[in-house]
């Protein structure tokens, strides 16, 4: 048993690349703990604290992020037999500069497990989610990411940075730079769409948790992002996401899998159009040419030299 506690690992990031449905395996394991909130921004905003002003910021990122060393510790237990223990927060590369040299003093033997996905496919789901949860005004894609370097300016939070988000490879030097390798683990959103159990597995073991039997195979697909099958219906959540106290109350009555239930019935997936993928793909260019440097083993197509323009 242990007391006094620390994190060892973080699911830091990237938004939209599937760190919720990975979480929700990794919290299935009972030798894993994961805090509740999932994404307290602690090591991203620890520094800066939580005063973001986009549509529906106050309600959300501001009011659950925890920025208080003392406070974020008190979110783990105190006595425990866990052999993981860590958050969801995927601010965490994202604000790398404020997060790496926390993470550091926090625990320098901190794992890092991160997923990153298609760049132009993470922006759009990003404008999806946000359009499914009622705060995106643009229904227009590109309408949106042209607003983009007004709503950073404004002090618009993260999530609505689609394409700045997708640009991966300064925080991964930045990573490898601060950590060993053995403490980064760099997965991708397709292997969790391709075999979401076999993924788990490996990051598991890479976080020395022992694997048990028939423990995976049972997590729903979450957080889904895509445009509302019923306009009224999903009027409605839309205006219940953005009421702060009915929003709360739900949580309260109902499970997180509920929920998720009633968002995949409320939603049907949308591909980006092409000419999104056209007019957004020569953005990535660079930024996946430093990153393939930066990696070894397999990667996704998307990754390969030419695969951007698939």
């Amino acid at each position: 048993m242990t007391t006094g506690t620390v994190p060892n690992f973080l699911v830091a990031g990237a938004a939209r690349c599937g760190t919720t449905g990975l979480v929700e395996g990794l919290r299935a394991h009972p030798q894993v703990f994961v805090t509740q909130p999932k994404e307290p921004h602690y090591f991203a905003l620890h520094g800066r604290g939580a005063d973001f002003e986009g549509p529906g910021d106050s309600g959300t990122i501001n009011r659950v992020a925890v920025t208080n060393r003392a406070d974020y510790l008190a979110l783990y237990p105190q006595e425990h037999c866990y052999l993981a223990l860590g958050d969801g927060s995927v601010s965490t590369l994202y604000y790398f500069e404020e997060s790496l040299p926390e993470i550091l003093r926090l625990n320098p033997e901190m794992r890092l497990i991160i997923l990153l996905r298609d760049p132009v496919e993470r922006a759009y789901s990003s404008h999806q989610y946000m359009r499914a949860r009622g705060f995106e005004p643009h229904e227009d894609f590109l309408a949106a990411v042209r607003e983009e370097p007004r709503r950073r300016a404004e002090n618009w939070h993260h999530i609505w940075h689609y394409t700045q988000m997708s640009l991966y490879a300064e925080s991964i030097a930045a990573v490898q730079a601060a950590l060993p390798p053995e403490q980064i683990g760099i997965w991708f959103y397709d292997d969790l769409d391709r075999d979401y159990d076999e993924t788990l597995q490996q990051i598991l073991r890479f976080l020395d948790v022992p694997l048990i039997e028939g423990q995976t195979g049972s997590i729903p697909r979450v957080n889904i992002s895509g445009q509302p099958r019923f306009a009224p219906l999903h009027s409605g959540i839309s205006w219940a996401t953005r009421n702060d106290s009915l929003r709360r109350a739900v949580k309260r009555s109902t499970t997180y899998r509920f929920r998720e239930r009633i968002r995949r019935y409320t939603l049907q997936r949308e591909g980006i159009t092409e000419e999104a993928r056209v007019i957004l793909t020569p953005l990535f260019s660079e930024d996946l040419r430093l990153l393939r440097s930066l990696l070894s083993g397999d990667v996704p197509r998307w990754l390969q030299p030419g695969g951007e323009r698939h």
